[in-house]
């Protein structure tokens, strides 16, 4: 090997090698680092494990260990306080929800044709008319005259 490809070997597995500053800690501070850094370390990372186990330190294997099984992500657990606060937010919305409906129906108008009046007169064109002679209220002035 020719000493420019030494000197390639030995950069690149230097760059291989996490330093220890950023991997300390990494269970406190991996949801806080920004994306690019988290992708940079765990490529590392990846690369460093290719290699000999034993030659990684403790803080390497812990960081490796916390990147592949670590709650972190989709296995982040869950804020016991979420759901206490989707159901209320959900309640508010469903009563806020009842009660606009509620003011809406109060605000509709008495319709004219619903008053017994109306219903009254509406019969007595019904029967004048001779309507619906088996069910309406034609048909109870028949039975009343036995026709």
């Amino acid at each position: 090997m020719s000493a420019v490809g030494l000197r390639r070997s030995f950069a690149r597995s230097l760059s291989t090698r996490a330093s220890p500053a950023s991997l300390a800690a990494i269970e406190t501070r991996w949801g806080k680092l920004p994306e690019a850094e988290q992708g940079a370390i765990a490529d590392r990372l990846a690369a460093a494990e290719k290699g000999d186990w034993k030659a990684l330190s403790l803080d390497e294997k812990r960081a490796a260990y916390f990147i592949a099984y670590g709650a972190h992500g989709a296995r982040n657990p869950k804020d016991p306080n979420l759901t206490k606060a989707v159901f209320a937010w959900s309640s508010v919305f469903i009563v806020l929800a009842g009660g606009m409906y509620a003011w809406w129906e109060t605000q509709k108008p008495v319709l004219r044709t619903m008053t017994p009046e109306w219903k009254a007169a509406e019969d007595a064109r019904a029967i004048e008319l001779q309507q619906n002679p088996f069910h309406g209220a034609y048909a109870a002035e028949r039975k009343k005259n036995g026709n």
